[in-house]
């Protein structure tokens, strides 16, 4: 049994100088097998060799995108038994990067080429994973989510300090109520079902699922999303830009937000229904539905390695 296998993707943003930055991770984790993945293809036979050597841990270097690939890659060819995975972070929007723990990609795979070389025990948190149209994933989102997201794209820039300045952007447009905020809170004509109880028809400018506490930049709002195994949290937002502003500094608390701008719950199964196409995100990468209609499951649990 090997002891790091590195799932890398060349093509994400810290990686696109891939000699240099597969020389940094060959150092931090000396022996350990470097698995490259620049296509769909490329993954899927990475998968199949994962499946057939079954390293003790899987760092994945590259970004939301990547985590979401490799995740739905391996699930496809392992099933729910998947090796603990090490987050390791490079795109362009490295939301999910803290779960794997603090510092670089290089200082966080020293730590655990370390700790398993010294027989140190790992620090491991279970965490359940979504699935939509067959993908795997830690959050999805439609409306407000998908146009932040596209707006941090247009923007050309990356990284934690790109995404906090759009953040101060739309919090200050929601204040005056400007162009950006109206823009961000377009109106969804959404239908909503949760293990089956449908939602009320009232106005949602978005909806996001999580299965982990954290959504980048710091914020925790989903506060609920680890309380029960095998579900997730589902918050739909119905407050206005003003109202929402006001209401962010309870969610940065973690504290639960009030019923009138916020609908919110925990379950299994989650159906969306909208005009179509319907844009989605999961983990960084949008989507579409051409029929406008969605279905939000559980993928398989995984154990996530901190370092």
């Amino acid at each position: 049994m090997a002891g790091i296998a590195i799932i890398a993707n060349p093509n994400a943003r810290r990686n696109r100088e891939w000699p240099l930055a597969a020389q940094q991770l060959r150092k931090a984790a000396p022996g350990a097998e470097i698995l490259e993945t620049r296509s769909p293809e490329e993954l899927a036979g990475v998968a199949k060799a994962v499946k057939a050597d079954r390293p003790r841990v899987i760092a994945i270097a590259g970004g939301d995108g990547t985590v979401t690939h490799t995740v739905t890659a391996l699930a496809s060819a392992l099933g729910n038994d998947l090796p603990p995975l090490a987050l390791l972070g490079g795109g362009a929007y490295d939301s999910l990067a803290p779960l794997g723990g603090k510092g670089g990609a290089e200082d966080r795979l020293r730590r655990l080429s370390e700790a398993l070389a010294s027989g140190t025990e790992l620090q491991v948190e279970q965490r359940d994973t979504l699935r939509v149209e067959g993908r795997c994933g830690f959050r999805f989102g439609v409306g407000l989510p998908v146009r932040f997201i596209e707006a941090i794209y247009a923007t050309g820039s990356s990284g934690p300090l790109a995404s906090t300045r759009l953040l101060a952007r739309a919090l200050w447009s929601s204040i005056k109520f400007g162009p950006f905020a109206r823009k961000l809170y377009a109106p969804m004509d959404l239908r909503v079902q949760l293990d089956g109880e449908e939602w009320p028809r009232i106005e949602i400018y978005g909806l996001v699922c999580s299965s982990v506490a954290e959504a980048g930049l710091h914020l925790r709002p989903f506060r609920r999303a680890t309380e029960q195994p095998g579900a997730f949290q589902v918050l739909g937002l119905t407050a206005g830009p003003r109202q929402f502003a006001l209401e962010l500094p309870r969610l940065l608390l973690g504290l639960p937000a009030r019923r009138d701008r916020l609908l919110e719950g925990v379950g299994e199964k989650l159906e969306l229904s909208a005009r179509a196409p319907l844009p989605w995100l999961l983990d960084g990468e949008i989507y579409s539905s051409r029929s406008g209609r969605l279905t939000v499951g559980l993928g398989p649990r995984v154990s996530l390695v901190r370092t």
